[in-house]
C-alpha cells in the first residue's frame, strides 16, 4: 500500500485556506491513547505480527462550518511503541535484499521493539446528533522517524497516514470524551527501501478539552 503525499498535501492547505478566512474560535486540545494491531482485519498478513500502542497530543488550529460538518484542523505530535516480528522468513529472500547483512534475516525473525515519533496535520467532520453527542471521521498525514529498519520499512524519515471514525460526548462544560476506530499505515513514500509498509487497526481514547 503506497500513498502519494503530494497528492494528498494540497487537500490539506485547502482546509488550512478555507479555515484561516473564518473568525478564529477558542481553541481547544486534547489527548489520546491507544492500541492497535495487525493481526485483525481489513490487514491480518501472516507475513509478520505488529502490535501497537501510542499517545497523541492535539492542538486545534482552526474551526468552520461546512454544510453540515463542524470542521476542526488540528495539529497533532505523537508517539508510538511497537512490538514487531517477521513470520515469513522467505519475505526477505528477494533480490532486493542480496545487500542486506548475511545476518539480516536471523534479525528480522526475532521480535523488537520499534519507538516512532509523528506530527500530523489532521482534519475532523463532526456531526452533531445533538448538542452533547457527535459521530465524526477523522484523517491526518505527517512525517515522523522510526527507530528500526524492519523487513518492510527501513529506520528514520518515513511517513504516518491515519483515517478512522469516532464518537464523542460532552462531559461537562469544558470536557469531551472520545473514542473512534482508527486504520493508520506507516511507509516513506519510495525514499529508501524496503518499504512495503505496516499497517494496523486499533482503538483510540481521549480527553478534548475547551
Amino acid at each position: 500500500m503506497r500513498i502519494s503525499y503530494f497528492r494528498v498535501l494540497p487537500i490539506l492547505l485547502f482546509f488550512q485556506i478555507v479555515a484561516a478566512q473564518e473568525t478564529p474560535s477558542p481553541s481547544d486540545w486534547g489527548i489520546h491513547i491507544g492500541h492497535a494491531t495487525q493481526q485483525a482485519f481489513p490487514f491480518n498478513s501472516k507475513e509478520y505480527k505488529l502490535t501497537q500502542q501510542h499517545i497523541i497530543g492535539h492542538v486545534r488550529l482552526q474551526q468552520f462550518q461546512l454544510g453540515g460538518f463542524r470542521v476542526n484542523v488540528l495539529s497533532e505530535l505523537g508517539y508510538y511503541f511497537s512490538k514487531h516480528q517477521l513470520l515469513n522468513k522467505w519475505f526477505t529472500t528477494t533480490p532486493y535484499f542480496d545487500h542486506f547483512p548475511d545476518d539480516f534475516q536471523e534479525k528480522a525473525m526475532t521480535k523488537k521493539n520499534i519507538h516512532q515519533l509523528a506530527a500530523h496535520l489532521g482534519v475532523t467532520f463532526n456531526w452533531f446528533l445533538k448538542p452533547k453527542i457527535a459521530v465524526f471521521g477523522y484523517g491526518s498525514i505527517g512525517p515522523m522517524w522510526t527507530s528500526q529498519l524492519t523487513e518492510r520499512l527501513a529506520a528514520g524519515l518515513a511517513f504516518s497516514d491515519n483515517v478512522g471514525i469516532g464518537l464523542k460526548m460532552q462531559y461537562n462544560e469544558k470536557i469531551w470524551i472520545s473514542s473512534s476506530i482508527i486504520l493508520r499505515h506507516e511507509s516513506n513514500a519510495d525514499l529508501k527501501f524496503p518499504n512495503s509498509g505496516h499497517n494496523t487497526i486499533g482503538l483510540r481514547l481521549g480527553l478534548i478539552f475547551n
